[in-house]
């Protein structure tokens, strides 16, 4: 007699969840010894499988229940098999609901119950489900390794119960933990390897389901390409197979791709196409509604299509839809689905206008909270208290406001919730803040600091822990998480005397912001920071912080010795007059022909915002050689990245014949260490007239060959790769088998805040800042000996992308590099050439830093004689220095 049926115990982990994956529920066995157990074993099914309903639906609290009864049928009748499978499947809904503990006895339960079965085949299974489910509690407990360890096994217990399907599941489990672990190369092999076992499988409803979950996580990662190619192969299968369900599924995400898609356009400033794929995206909403079966999908469907005709102001299409939105709405039975969906329309509908004129809004969210006590489901409950605080905070009654956002933190804190209790904090820090708009209260500012600091903190830890950030509260970086940091900072500065701890905390929380806006850019926390004390780095450094703020501009320098800080505030300096004075100068540094009174006056205007009120301080001699100071470190602000800082002008001279000049994303990356010049071998490579150049509609580098017979000439150990020989594979056998401490590229790149428009290129085709990790960090040898100094003698910035230098920063961080040197627009190239050999000879200088190699090469043309232009800014301020400057 078969002790089981063959069981399907497929149990995603819980980010699958709330895409729509299904719960694959176990087949229970079949003749029972005795009609009594047979009919325990129907009953405790039925249970089970009006559970997987109620699950499915999002009625968390209702599937618990049930799936207790059935553990406790299946105790009763000493199926201990059975009992171990259905307390793991119980533990996953409390842990939706947030009731850890209870959470952790059931698995410790279930555990205990499969040391007392044999190791065969089917009990292997049963206890792969317990450990899946032990991961998804450890992982939210941040026990990150632990997850990994526990799904490691489960992944070995299904191969041994011969269960090829359900690995996958496990394997993304997997790739999210190493995600979290900071392991990405791993992650990347992992998926990959992945979507490859999926396209291999016959096609089929688990396949489609599979390809649309793994399009998902490529979606939230910002991988946005690839996950539009993955949901188009969903979608075609399920059209194929006539899958209604998996059909609507698939247009509703891939939907949700293109729309992300546009707004990635939009940030780039490319209306046009941004409208395109906001067209798309409305055209798969409403297909999905027309497709879909489950009344879930289609809410979603129309929220989503609701939200976009907003978007695009279509407001003539949206008065039959709303009709429709609350019909549905109605109709839907109670459910962590119909909350978040009632929360969701009433945002949208606050976007046609204020609460006085639609007075609905209110009473819609205040039946979602209902519904959430009703269900016992406290993460929906925060959710809709917060978003009620929301709409009283824009109505500006504060009390209210205050209240329920009170109301929302003390639960989310409560199930350990940080991805929507830094948004809390943040609310409550907001409505202290506008409650006395003078601030004159000085209590409810330092509260308000307090909720700042608070949230602050939780988008830090998050930055370390990805996959604890839903999906089903999704946010953009530029809306939800950067002006935390810049509204702490400017509480925190507000005063024209902000104290010390003031100064030390704004200084910290730019920091981060850095580190935040590069995570952001490659859609992982790539960056890991170190603590920094500048002082022992370099005594002879100081460090300027611009900070752009809505209504001003703060300068923060950090002076050498301990948090030496100073801090200037121009009142009533916009973020858009400071974005005009980058444009202008910029643009008048990229033209060979602009005068150099022109230059000058323009650099001024900077020079007199950034170091100016500081002057008297940073030069206490009247020689460079007598002053303490002699170099400046500046970890720039929004467009003030795209600018050389070296170019800025006193009136008199340029701000690198006083300082060597370097900036960093954020001192809490570097390394203090030196480049050891006995020690310098170089990798040079580069291109006249690729085959890649006239793909992307480029022109030839005449003097490729000049500058990198020039590197051979003044570094004596030295390789080199050259036209058909530079390509990727041939940089990473050299780069693994050579441990170069400089790469030299001279090629054709650019930079831009667009991670998938950032690249080099090689003789083919590019080489895309994602990869270079790949390329330039593949065995162990890169982590002991990393690149000291990457150089980019040919590339640019983006032109009309203010964030551009954000692709700048992040070539350096993946590539491994301690220190970038790159043109930030490009120039003359016999002129690159000779500056390129120039900054070689001074680097071969002992006792001299990288960043003072470049002021000389800088000062060098500076003095050029008359006959030639090389002494304009148009040529020696093109290169900047990011990182490490020593």
């Amino acid at each position: 007699m078969k002790r089981f049926l063959k069981l399907i115990l497929l149990v995603i982990f819980g980010l699958i969840f709330s895409l729509g994956m299904p719960i694959l529920f176990p087949v229970i066995a079949q003749n029972p010894p005795n009609s009594i157990q047979q009919n325990e074993s129907v009953s405790a099914l039925q249970l089970v499988q009006s559970s997987k309903k109620y699950y499915d639906g999002g009625q968390f609290s209702a599937a618990a229940k049930l799936l207790q009864q059935a553990a406790q049928i299946y105790q009763a009748s000493k199926d201990i098999a059975h009992q171990a499978q259905v307390l793991s499947l119980m533990s996953l809904a409390l842990q939706k609901l947030g009731h850890w503990q209870e959470a952790k006895t059931a698995i410790e339960t279930s555990l205990n119950l499969l040391d007392k079965l044999p190791s065969d085949k089917d009990f292997s299974r049963i206890h792969a489900q317990v450990l899946n489910s032990l991961g998804h509690w450890q992982l939210a407990q941040g026990q990150t390794e632990a997850a990994l360890l526990s799904w490691e096994k489960a992944e070995k217990l299904y191969v041994q119960s011969g269960d090829r399907v359900t690995i996958i599941g496990i394997q993304i489990n997997q790739a999210l933990a190493l995600q979290a672990l900071g392991l990405y190369r791993r992650a990347e092999k992992l998926l990959t390897q992945v979507e490859q076992q999926l396209y291999q499988q016959p096609d089929s409803s688990l396949k489609a389901t599979g390809l649309l979950n793994l399009g998902n996580i490529r979606r939230f990662y910002g991988d946005l390409e690839k996950s539009g190619e993955i949901l188009s192969q969903s979608l075609t299968i399920a059209q194929k197979l006539h899958l209604s369900q998996e059909e609507s599924t698939a247009l509703l995400n891939l939907g949700n791709t293109e729309l992300a898609i546009a707004h990635r356009n939009e940030e780039l400033k490319d209306i046009q196409l941004s409208d395109k794929y906001k067209q798309k995206a409305l055209e798969l909403y409403q297909k999905a509604i027309a497709t879909a079966t489950l009344p879930t999908i289609k809410i979603q469907a129309q929220l989503n299509y609701f939200a976009g005709l907003i978007e695009t102001q279509q407001f003539t299409l949206t008065t039959p839809l709303i009709a429709q939105i609350k019909a549905e709405l109605n109709q839907l039975p109670t459910s962590r689905v119909s909350i978040y969906a009632r929360v969701n329309f009433a945002k949208s509908l606050l976007k046609m206008g204020k609460i006085s004129e639609h007075p609905e809004i209110i009473q819609i969210v205040e039946t979602g909270i209902e519904q959430a006590r009703k269900l016992a489901d406290q993460r929906a409950q925060s959710y809709a208290l917060g978003t009620l605080g929301a709409f009283y905070e824009k109505a500006r009654d504060w009390s209210n406001a205050k209240k329920n956002t009170q109301f929302a933190l003390v639960i989310a804190q409560a199930i350990n919730a940080p991805d929507i209790s830094y948004q809390w904090q943040w609310q409550m820090g907001r409505c202290l803040r506008r409650a006395t708009p003078t601030l004159q209260a000085e209590n409810e500012t330092e509260q308000a600091i307090t909720y700042y600091t608070e949230s602050v903190k939780n988008i830090s830890n998050l930055r370390s822990d990805l996959v604890a950030l839903n999906p089903e509260v999704q946010f953009s970086f530029r809306e939800s998480v950067e002006p935390v940091y810049r509204q702490l900072v400017d509480l925190l500065l507000l005063s024209p005397q902000a104290n010390r701890d003031n100064l030390i905390q704004a200084r910290q929380v730019m920091e981060a912001l850095q580190l935040a806006e590069l995570d952001n850019f490659f859609g992982d926390a790539c960056a890991q920071a170190k603590q920094v004390n500048i002082d022992q780095l370099d005594p002879s450094a100081a460090v300027i912080y611009p900070i752009i703020l809505p209504n001003r501009l703060e300068v923060i320098l950090k002076l050498p010795g301990s948090d030496n800080l100073r801090h200037y505030a121009h009142a009533n300096i916009s973020e858009t007059q400071i974005d005009a004075a980058v444009t202008q100068l910029q643009s008048s540094l990229k033209r060979r022909s602009t005068s150099l009174s022109q230059i000058k006056k323009e650099a001024k205007q900077l020079y007199d915002w950034l170091i100016k009120p500081f002057a008297d301080e940073l030069e206490t001699t009247t020689t460079r050689e007598q002053s303490q100071i002699k170099t400046l470190v500046f970890v720039l602000d929004g467009s003030l990245r795209n600018l050389p800082m070296a170019v800025l002008h006193d009136g008199q001279r340029y701000l690198v014949e006083r300082y060597a000049v370097s900036v960093t994303p954020t001192l809490q990356l570097l390394e203090p260490k030196p480049l050891q010049r006995e020690a310098l071998s170089v990798l040079s490579a580069g291109a006249t007239d690729a085959p890649s150049f006239k793909k992307e509609g480029l022109g030839a580098i005449a003097n490729v060959a000049v500058e990198l017979e020039g590197i051979k000439e003044n570094i004596q150990r030295n390789q080199t790769l050259e036209n058909q020989e530079f390509i990727k594979k041939n940089i990473q056998i050299k780069i693994n088998k050579t441990p170069f401490n400089i790469l030299h590229l001279a090629t054709h790149g650019k930079f831009s805040s667009n991670p998938e428009q950032t690249y080099i290129l090689d003789w083919n085709e590019r080489i895309k800042v994602k990869d270079l990790d790949n390329l330039l960090r593949l065995n162990y040898q890169r982590s002991a000996n990393p690149i000291e100094l990457l150089i980019l003698s040919a590339c640019e910035t983006a032109t009309g992308d203010k964030r551009a230098a954000l692709g700048l920063a992040g070539i350096a961080i993946r590539a491994g590099a301690r220190t970038t040197l790159a043109s930030l627009w490009q120039i003359n190239d016999a002129s690159t050439a000779e500056f390129m050999i120039k900054f070689y000879q001074e680097l071969n200088r002992e006792q001299i830093t990288k960043a003072e190699a470049l002021r000389n090469t800088q000062i060098a043309f500076l003095q050029e004689s008359a006959h030639r232009d090389y002494n304009r800014p148009h040529h020696w301020s093109a290169f900047i220095l990011v990182g490490n400057w020593l």
